[in-house]
C-alpha cells in the first residue's frame, strides 16, 4: 500500500480509541476496518485493505460515494474494484457513538444499526 495514502489518515484502535496512528510502522493493522468517508483517497484505501484480506466498511453520510471524480472513468474502475472485493458500503449514515469494539450508525429516518469494527479510519483535516 502507498505509504503516502497512510499520511492522509488517523487510524484509532478501538480498544483503546486515546491512541492515533500517525505510521504505517506503529501499529499492525485490525482485521476489521471502519472507514469515515468516500472519497477517492479512502475508497482507494479500502481497497488495499480488503486486498490484503481485511473486512472493510465504508460508512458515508451523503447518498452517493466517489462525488469527488463522479463524472470520469477512475470512479468506475474504483467502483468495480470495491464491489469485487466486497468492500461493505453505508449511506446516508452517520457514526453517533463508539463504544469499545462496538460503533453505533444512524441514517436520517432514525434506525440505527451496530457494526462491530477493531479499527477507524478518518482522514485528517488539512
Amino acid at each position: 500500500m502507498t505509504f503516502s495514502i497512510y499520511q492522509e489518515c488517523d487510524f484509532y484502535q478501538l480498544s483503546s480509541v486515546a491512541q492515533t496512528r500517525q505510521a504505517e510502522s506503529e501499529y499492525p493493522l485490525a482485521e476489521r476496518i471502519l472507514i469515515i468517508g468516500s472519497g477517492v483517497l479512502e475508497c482507494t484505501l479500502a481497497i488495499d485493505l480488503a486486498r490484503e484480506g481485511k473486512e472493510v466498511t465504508i460508512l458515508e453520510y451523503s447518498d452517493e460515494i466517489l462525488k469527488d471524480c463522479f463524472a470520469t472513468s477512475k470512479r468506475t474502475e474504483l467502483m468495480r474494484q470495491l464491489e469485487k472485493l466486497v468492500v461493505m458500503i453505508f449511506l446516508e449514515n452517520a457514526c453517533i457513538k463508539v463504544e469499545n469494539n462496538l460503533v453505533c450508525l444512524w441514517n436520517e429516518e432514525g434506525f440505527e444499526s451496530f457494526l462491530t469494527i477493531d479499527q477507524l479510519i478518518v482522514r485528517k483535516k488539512l
